[in-house]
């Protein structure tokens, strides 16, 4: 048996192994390489078994991917930037264009049309996407 086979095989099995250690989501190439070297080891040519082995990748990447899906679960409650108009903040930043604001101990990227300082109360009038509008209370 020739070594790109053997050599391709425990190439993808390490990378395998490597993605259970580590936070990364390689299992799909590690997949490939070790398919790959499987039928290279059985005499399949190359184009073919490079073939098969990238669809191998592509379901391995569909099967893991929904895996990981369900089993992730958010921590956090989930919050949305309508639910906000009315809350009252405190400005924590200054920019150039715009002001960092501190609410519910999230903090947001706002907009006013006032002139404010760091410390300043303001309260949320209006939402444009992920910016607040506010004025100051």
């Amino acid at each position: 048996m020739d070594a790109l086979p053997i050599s391709l095989l425990i190439l993808g099995l390490l990378i395998i192994v490597l993605d259970m250690m580590v936070t990364a989501f390689i299992t799909p190439i590690g997949v490939a390489f070790a398919v790959l070297g499987l039928l290279l080891g059985f005499g399949w040519g190359f184009a073919e078994s490079f073939v098969v082995s990238l669809v191998a990748a592509v379901i391995s990447y569909m099967v893991i991917g929904r895996y990981i899906k369900r089993d992730v679960q958010d921590v956090g409650k989930p919050k949305y930037t309508f639910e906000l108009k009315g809350k009252k903040g405190k400005v924590v930043e200054v920019g150039k264009e715009h002001y960092i604001v501190e609410l519910e101990g999230d903090k947001w990227i706002a907009l006013s049309e006032d002139r404010l300082k760091i410390g300043d109360t303001v309260e949320v009038i209006n939402v444009d996407g992920v910016k607040l509008i506010v004025r100051k209370v």
